[in-house]
């Protein structure tokens, strides 16, 4: 992650249907892996290695959630973005964005295809 990102665990998003599947799936996770339902202090994400409910590491979470996006075919415009600025989005997503944090988002999309623009005119020559 870049050094100058701030904090992601403060955003607010509204939940779409998909979102609400994924979170119904950690929690059959969670109850399979620990024999329990979760409490409000154990950690939506966990490290599936660890005998008792300890949340992914930054790193853990950034690699698995790479891992994902790239098995699913994820456009690399879209993995780029998500590595300069954590936000992973749809189109309801997106429009649901602070002005902000969709400024963030496009500036990334356009220095993904500037590069890529840079790197083909260099291969023209």
């Amino acid at each position: 992650m870049d050094a100058g990102k701030r904090d992601l665990s403060v955003r607010k998003v509204k939940l779409t249907p998909e979102m609400e599947k994924m979170l119904r799936r950690q929690r059959k996770k969670f109850i399979r892996k620990f024999g329990r339902e979760p409490g409000p202090d154990d950690p939506l994400f966990f490290d599936p290695n660890a005998g008792k409910p300890l949340p992914l590491s930054p790193e853990q979470l950034q690699n698995t959630t790479l891992k994902a996006m790239l098995a699913a075919g994820t456009p690399a415009h879209f993995v780029y973005a998500y590595q300069k600025t954590g936000f992973i989005v749809n189109e309801m997503g997106y429009k649901n964005m602070s002005p902000e944090d969709r400024a963030e988002y496009d500036a990334a999309i356009e220095e993904y295809f500037a590069m890529e623009d840079a790197q083909a005119k260099g291969a023209k020559q």
